[in-house]
Formats: C-alpha cells, sequence, structure tokens
C-alpha cells in the first residue's frame, strides 16, 4: 500500500502538490493521494491501474487481463464523468464517449501519480465530476544517468525500459522507452467455457525535455506516444444461461495515442505565469469478422494560467483556456470550447485557509456553464488538521454521443450537460512524534442528468439523459513509519452507490474496498514487500448478477548483486484466487516474475 495523503503537515497549515502552478490553493478544503515513483518502484508496478488500486477513491473494473479495458470510478463518477491528465494534456477521449482506458499506460516514465477526488473542475476543467487523476512525467534531476530493466515470467510475459536523464547546466532532460508483451493468456473466465489465449503488447516513449532561459524563464516540452495492440473475444449469446458470454474470435484492437505539449514559464517573488499549448490524439481500430470501426479523436487546448501572491494572507489564482474537440468516425464532428477562471484563498490567521473560486466555461452547441468551489482549512493543534469544501461541476455531451452514428448507435444532438453537487468533510491526525497518520473524509456527491443508452430499435440504441446517482461514503487513510526501514499503509472505503428513479444500487460499485501494504528495508541491499486489495460483492453493470466478493495478495523483494544492478522478483495473487471484476471475464492467476535493473 502507498499513499501520501495532502494536506496535513506537523509545521504547516496545507500542502499541495498536484497544482497547476505549485500553488497550494486547488487543495484548500480536500485531500489527495500521491503516489511517488520510489513507492511504484518498490511494489514493481507495471500499470498504472496496478498503483491505482491502492488509491482510497478509487474502484477498478477490468475485461480481462493486462490489455482490455479497465473502467474506474471515483466516488461513484464512472471513468468518462472524470478527468485524467498528463501533465495538464487530457486524456479524455472526445470519439469514444470521454471514456478513458487506463490499461494502456505504463508507469515507467511517471514521476508520481495524483488523486484530488472530489470538486476540482476550477483549475482543471469541467469534467470532474468525481475527481481528478494526474499523471506527471519524470523531470530530469541531478547528474545525467541511464537506467535499464529487464522482466520475465509468466504468461509469456516481457517487459523491458529504458530511462537517461538528467540536468546539464540550464537543460534538464527525461527519455523513456518501454515495451511490453503478454500472451497467450485468456481474457475471458475459463469457468464459462472459454480456453482461448489472447494476445496484448504494448510499447510507450516519453520525453520531457526542458531549458532555463534565465533564473525566472523556463520553456519545457512533452511528448508521450503509445502503441498498443491487444487480440479479444467477442461477446455471443448463451440462451441456457441466459447471458452473453465473450469467447473465441479473432478480433484485434490497435490503438495509437500521442500526447504532446509545449509550455512556457516565468514569473517573479510575488507572480508566475505559465502559457502552455498541448495536443491529444486518440487513434482506434477495432477489427472483428463481422465489422471494422475506427475512431479518431483529437483535443488542441491552449492554456494561460497565472499566480499573483498579494501579500502574506491572499493568493490569487486565475486562468483561460480555449480549444477545438474533434471526433471523427465516417465523418467529422468538431466544437469549440473556452472557459475563464479566479481562486482566491485567504489566510487571516496563521492556522487557517479559506479558498473560494468561480469558472465559467462556453461549449458550442451547449452554451455557458458556471461552476463553483469553497474550501477550508483548520488546523485545530499542531497535529491536527479540520478540512471541508462543497462545490459544482458539469460534463458536457461528448460528439460521439450528440453526432456519431455507428452499428449500434443513434445520435442524439439535443443531450444535456451532466451536473454535479459534491460536499466532503474531514480530519487529519498526526500520532506518536508524526510517525502515525490517520485521514478521515465523509463525502456527498450527487450527479444528475446522467447519460444512459435507451433502445430506439431491435438493433440500435441512442444516448439520452434520464438518470441520478447519489453517492455518500467514508474513506480512511493510514500511514506507519514505528521504525526507519518499515512502512504500513492501508486504506479503506465505504460507499453506498444509488441510482434513480427507482432507487436501485449502482453497478461496479461495492460497499466495501480495503487494500493495505507493508514495505521493509531489511538489510541495506535487501526488501521485501506485501500488499493485499479485497472488495465486497457488487452489481455487475450488464447482466446485473451479484459479483462475489474477492481479496487478492501480492508479494516480491530485491537485492542489489551490487551498486548498479539488482535483482527483483514478485508473486502476483499468491493464493491463485479465481474471481471477475466484470461477468465472463477472467482475471489473473497466481503468476511469477522475475527481472533485473541496471543504473550507470
Amino acid at each position: 500500500m502507498h499513499i501520501f495523503i495532502s494536506p496535513l503537515k506537523a509545521d504547516a497549515v496545507y500542502e499541495v502538490t498536484a497544482t497547476s502552478l505549485s500553488s497550494p490553493t486547488a487543495g484548500t478544503g480536500s485531500y489527495e493521494t500521491i503516489i511517488t515513483d520510489t513507492i511504484i518502484d518498490n511494489y514493481q508496478e507495471i500499470f498504472l491501474k496496478d498503483a491505482l488500486t491502492y488509491a482510497p477513491s478509487i474502484i477498478l473494473n477490468s475485461s480481462g487481463t493486462p490489455g482490455r479495458l479497465t473502467d474506474f470510478s471515483i466516488r461513484g463518477a464512472r471513468s468518462s464523468q472524470n478527468l485524467v491528465l498528463v501533465d495538464g494534456i487530457y486524456l479524455n477521449n472526445p470519439a469514444t464517449g470521454g471514456n478513458v482506458d487506463l490499461t494502456d499506460y505504463l508507469n515507467a516514465d511517471l514521476q508520481q501519480v495524483e488523486v484530488l477526488p472530489g470538486p476540482q473542475n476550477l483549475a482543471y476543467g469541467p469534467g470532474a465530476l468525481g475527481g481528478v487523476v494526474q499523471l506527471i512525467p519524470k523531470k530530469g534531476q541531478g547528474k545525467p544517468s541511464l537506467n535499464a530493466t529487464a522482466e520475465g515470467g509468466s504468461f509469456r510475459t516481457l517487459y523491458g525500459t529504458t530511462t537517461a536523464q538528467g540536468e546539464e547546466g540550464p537543460l534538464q532532460f527525461s527519455l523513456t522507452a518501454a515495451g511490453f508483451k503478454r500472451g497467450p493468456a485468456s481474457f475471458t473466465n475459463r469457468l464459462h467455457g472459454n480456453r482461448q489465449s489472447d494476445h496484448y503488447k504494448n510499447g510507450t516513449f516519453s520525453s520531457r525535455i526542458g531549458y532555463a532561459l534565465t533564473d525566472n524563464w523556463e520553456i519545457e516540452g512533452l511528448i508521450r506516444y503509445i502503441n498498443g495492440k491487444v487480440q479479444f473475444d467477442e461477446p455471443q449469446s448463451i440462451p441456457e444461461k441466459k447471458v452473453c458470454l465473450p469467447f473465441s474470435s479473432k478480433n484485434f484492437t490497435h490503438i495509437q495515442t500521442l500526447l504532446a505539449s509545449f509550455e512556457n514559464k516565468w514569473g517573479s517573488e510575488t507572480i508566475d505565469h505559465s502559457l502552455k499549448v498541448a495536443y491529444s490524439r486518440f487513434q482506434r481500430s477495432t477489427q472483428m469478422p463481422s465489422d471494422h470501426n475506427a475512431t479518431l479523436g483529437e483535443h488542441p487546448v491552449l492554456f494561460y494560467k497565472s499566480e499573483i501572491k498579494l501579500n502574506s494572507q491572499n493568493t490569487l489564482m486565475g486562468g483561460l483556456e480555449t480549444g477545438q474537440e474533434r471526433a471523427r468516425d465516417k465523418q467529422l464532428h468538431k466544437r469549440s470550447h473556452g472557459g475563464i477562471y479566479l481562486i482566491h484563498t485567504f489566510k487571516p490567521f496563521d492556522p487557517t485557509a479559506i479558498k473560494g473560486g468561480i469558472r465559467v466555461d462556453r461549449y458550442q452547441f451547449i452554451g455557458n456553464q458556471i461552476t463553483f468551489n469553497i474550501g477550508i482549512d483548520q488546523k485545530l493543534t499542531p497535529t491536527t488538521l479540520f478540512r471541508t469544501s462543497v462545490g459544482t461541476n458539469f460534463k458536457p455531451p461528448f460528439l460521439s454521443d450528440l453526432f456519431q452514428e455507428g452499428l449500434w448507435q443513434v445520435p442524439n444532438p439535443d443531450l444535456k450537460p451532466e451536473k454535479s453537487h459534491s460536499f466532503e468533510i474531514g480530519i487529519d491526525q498526526l500520532f506518536l512524534e508524526n510517525k502515525a497518520k490517520v485521514s478521515l473524509t465523509g463525502f456527498l456527491t450527487h450527479i444528475d442528468k446522467i447519460t444512459l443508452s435507451r433502445q430506439v430499435a431491435p438493433t440500435k440504441w441512442q444516448r439520452v439523459n434520464g438518470a441520478k446517482r447519489k453517492t455518500r461514503g467514508l474513506e480512511i487513510a493510514i500511514s506507519l513509519k514505528l521504525i526507519q526501514n518499515l512502512e504500513f499503509s492501508s486504506a479503506f472505503t465505504l460507499t453506498h452507490a444509488r441510482d434513480f428513479p427507482g432507487d436501485k444500487e449502482s453497478p461496479l460499485i461495492p460497499t466495501f474496498k480495503g487494500a493495505g501494504g507493508l514495505y521493509w528495508q531489511a538489510q541495506p541491499k535487501l526488501s521485501f514487500f506485501i500488499q493485499g486489495y479485497g472488495v465486497s460483492a457488487q452489481k455487475d453493470s450488464v447482466t446485473k448478477r451479484k459479483l462475489a466478493p474477492y481479496g487478492i495478495i501480492h508479494v516480491g523483494g530485491a537485492y542489489d548483486i551490487i551498486d548498479s544492478i539488482s535483482l527483483f522478483g514478485r508473486i502476483e495473487n499468491l493464493t491463485n484466487k479465481r474471481y471477475e471484476e466484470l461477468f465472463g471475464y477472467g482475471t489473473r492467476g497466481r503468476a511469477f516474475y522475475i527481472g533485473l535493473e541496471t543504473k550507470l
């Protein structure tokens, strides 16, 4: 388990690292989970979804083993109702309903991952009904170095990375290449009769290069490219079971994702500016015996942000953005959008911080939308922090839902935005001379005008506004480091989510989620870890059946053979638990992996 919860520190009112300009204004009244590259390396996590599993706010559901669709929710909001960013670049694909498939994102180039639940739209933009997940690529630091890893194991898995990074005078650079290959391994649950083996491969390249023109003026460019291909199984009707199950078929999906940005940052002691142009491109092609489908989504955006420190008590953060969403299948659909926001943080007294902000967005075909957020941090004692926040947000209907016509889909140009109201209240407490920390957060999230699929013909479906979701819950995060070389963390989430009309249980949101982990640096050259994760029963989104509760355990360790070479290994799903995150799709059984890491 590996979470670091902000904002509490022993000597500060608040601390937030996931702000647009490294400012404390964006996190007042709420908390975030930070997963660093050190934690990712210690627990040998290859994919983004492996790391996010242990964040208290997130529930993940995969349709099979690596390479297949991985959906997620934050406080009751599904993936298309949350924002996922790479250093501010949007990962929500406008050509596929705003969904973000986490399965293709490797961790090799990441410096840290930040999960910000709750109303976070002011600085990040609309669409974050449940929260924001921000990926921060590595930035070159220190003496130039070269790092390489090679790993292999069960299911014919091969994985390798190479990273060159460092600083040379005003130049900082980080370049990473990574590749993953797995197969054959079935993506479907063999209990239902499928024995076909499927394949998956992924290649990722990432670069982040910056140059300091002066002491207070820097330019930086970022590129991230992903090329993935997966074989998968097609759903087939099984009358005797009254369900559709995925069975053997020669289906392939090929994805190519390009993310790029160029940022110009300058400032002084009292004011900082950032001007960034960002571009995201999502190319997806699916080949099936009965159909071939290809989509292209693009999202260029121009951002300007500024932070002004008026005095010791008042800080202003403001910004504006303008961009265009594009979605192409057989035709090209596009729309422009723009937004402006202002956030004021006021510290009337040393232990108190109050944040208030407003944002106005305009989307073509939709019109103006106004959202707000108010947050308070109150330090009750040197080791106790009380926090609360309330806010609104909206998610515009995506181009694919408005205009795209497919084999099964009928467009609906009259769709309205989904809207949310969120509230949270929490407390962070340090114990045992700051060696232990407990964070409690209660939350309420109401989402209105949820977009659903309605059958309008025997083989045709249309997206419509027609439901509400009310979610409330409690998140608990615990971290403990009683001795220097032993770290323990755990997180628990209790969630009650209901859909209306009908007051029905929300699918794929378990009432209980628990995760924990222990990392032990037994000797300077030897380390071990153990992780556990489990959820209660949950309702499947398609069959409406109950998926059984489950728990899994991972163990592993590493040994430094010499200063520059390390041997590492792990066992995933130690007890060989058979479980499903979606009905009909198999998950990984017990698996063994071993690898080498070289540092030069």
